[in-house]
């Protein structure tokens, strides 16, 4: 026979108003703190090098140098391998001009760029844009200054001798010192003509002198002879 009994609820004894609240230890609490620190400082730490990107660490020529002679190509040296894909570099002469030939050429942690054979003497720039190892692009420049040119100098022309100053035209006045030597003789052959005519006239007129006394004397010896 089953009897139903009522259920006892007994309420659980409070804790008397007197007695302590427990907190943890202090202890406890300063390992805790420590150890939220040091995930602190070790994500500060790893940020930095996971944000960094490749850069530039030499040149040759180096920046700021100065070299013997304009060099056949440049080459660019980063802290890690850049991706070839999108290198370009731009190398300006002294005379403005670019001097760059063909595509740079990424060789292990190197870029080298060609330049073209004729490079002049003077200050030159290299203008660099890569794509850093972990994609994304960095830029730059590098500078420096080639004491000699190589390849056609273009002062080599400018020295030669201009075709139309050795082909001009003669000035009037030399034109007239060349045709003044050909008036003097026109001016001694007619002194000389008017020369003759005079001696031509004094020898006519002593001919003419003599032929007259000649006539005097002829008629003065027929009046003797007829006297006689």
């Amino acid at each position: 026979m089953i009897t139903n009994r009522p259920l006892s609820l007994e309420a659980t004894p409070a804790a008397p108003s007197g007695a302590p609240v427990s907190f943890p230890s202090p202890a406890r609490g300063l390992a805790v703190l420590g150890a939220a620190a040091a995930l602190t400082c070790s994500s500060l730490l790893v940020a930095p090098a996971a944000l960094a990107h490749d850069s530039l660490v030499s040149s040759v020529p180096g920046d700021g140098t100065t070299v013997t002679s304009a060099p056949e190509s440049v080459s660019l040296g980063f802290s890690e391998a850049p991706l070839e894909l999108g290198a370009q570099v731009v190398v300006t002469a002294p005379d403005g001009r670019v001097v760059t030939t063909g595509s740079p050429t990424v060789v292990g942690n190197d870029v080298v760029q060609g330049l073209a054979p004729d490079r002049p003497a003077g200050s030159y720039t290299v203008d660099w844009r890569v794509t850093s190892s972990d994609g994304h692009p960095i830029e730059g420049r590098v500078a420096f200054v080639a004491e000699g040119g190589v390849g056609a100098s273009p002062t080599a022309s400018s020295s030669a001798p201009s075709p139309s100053s050795s082909s001009s035209a003669p000035s009037p006045s030399a034109t007239e010192a060349a045709a003044s030597p050909s008036t003097e003789p026109a001016s001694a052959q007619d002194d000389d003509g008017s020369g003759i005519s005079g001696a031509t006239w004094g020898w006519t007129i002593a001919a003419g002198a003599a032929g007259a006394a000649m006539g005097v004397l002829l008629v003065r010896a027929r009046g003797r002879s007829g006297r006689a």
